[in-house]
């Protein structure tokens, strides 16, 4: 019987669009493309998820790899929280399954900085009952570390809890470590799939 409900936050419960947000800035094709191999697209931006590295020795190390736009990297850490939006279902959704009796959860690879540029918009965070950014724990997503510190955390039964992430291989840790899983492609797909393993 699962008790336990475990989501992922990015293109789950939040739209995360970098490109949009460059568009915004006014970068035009090559310049966004660029700067996307210089952040977004480096296994830099992974590795501040672990919250090792301090936001400005991150910054530094992002504008190592493409010193020619430095403007524009700075231009888009400053702006970094406006690759987050809420998705328009989730605040009813969390509410509707948190009223149903189901414990709510946020798994997420994040970083600090990030975090603190967007925590505002997350209304979801206060119908969780835990909650595990991965820059506070020092790990990441899909190491199995991560699932067994939810788990040890929270006093959670694997066998009695599902997790919902957008990216296969973090879907795949969580089903080793002996929870359901969910590969989350949109709400419709997603929360159906949620509905149907609810019932069983």
């Amino acid at each position: 019987m699962i008790k336990n409900i475990i989501f992922d936050v990015g293109k789950v419960l939040v739209e995360y669009d970098p490109d949009g947000m460059m568009k915004k800035l006014g970068f035009d094709e090559e310049t966004l493309q660029t700067v996307n191999q210089a952040v977004f697209q480096n296994e830099l931006w992974n590795e501040s998820d672990r919250g090792v590295l301090s936001p400005e020795e991150l910054l530094e190390a992002f504008i190592a790899n493409n010193p020619a736009y430095e403007k524009e990297i700075r231009q888009v850490i400053d702006a970094v929280g406006d690759t987050i939006s809420l998705m328009p279902y989730t605040v009813e959704w969390v509410k509707g399954l948190k009223e149903k009796g189901y414990h709510l959860y946020i798994l997420s690879n994040y970083a600090e900085y990030t975090y603190e540029k967007t925590s505002h918009k997350m209304e979801f965070l206060p119908y969780m009952d835990g909650v595990v950014f991965s820059y506070r724990c020092k790990l990441i997503k899909p190491e199995k570390e991560i699932y067994e510190y939810i788990c040890k955390t929270y006093e959670l039964k694997p066998e009695e809890s599902v997790f919902l992430d957008d990216r296969k291989d973090n879907v795949e840790a969580a089903r080793n470590m002996g929870m359901h899983g969910i590969v989350f492609e949109n709400y419709a797909q997603g929360s159906e799939t949620l509905e149907q393993l609810l019932k069983n």
